[in-house]
């Protein structure tokens, strides 16, 4: 929330500040995250936002970014960065709606390339 407040008082365009929004939720919903189920009363506005938003393309593939990649710069297969995120988050009930959503995402984004996304990163070799 903070950074989409922040962008949108900077006057950025909301398909920036949208996806401050969007790239931890997969599927328009509030409960497919890595990082256990939210309190959906603690904010009503994220809720309804992730529920009725339309996700673009860019924040499909910011969501696929945040699931493949770290905060130091690896990038990772969708089986090693789940196994991270379950270490650190821990599982969660919702954490087997995640994982299957994980990668059908990646399936999404397979069939759209014609291949194996994976391709795309020869550094995931370096990270098995």
């Amino acid at each position: 929330m903070n950074g989409y407040e922040f962008l949108k008082e900077k006057g950025f365009d909301e398909d920036y500040y949208n996806i401050c929004l969007t790239h931890s939720f997969l599927n328009n919903n509030i409960i497919c995250t890595a990082g256990g189920i939210p309190n959906l009363a603690n904010n009503p506005f994220l809720t309804e936002f992730i529920k009725s938003h339309e996700y673009t393309m860019e924040e499909k593939i910011v969501n696929l970014c945040n699931l493949m990649c770290t905060s130091i710069g690896n990038v990772f297969t969708i089986d090693k960065r789940l196994i991270d995120f379950i270490i650190r988050k821990n599982a969660h009930p919702n954490t087997q709606y995640h994982v299957k959503e994980t990668y059908k995402l990646k399936a999404y984004f397979d069939d759209l390339l014609g291949y194996n996304l994976y391709d795309l990163f020869p550094e995931i070799k370096e990270n098995l």
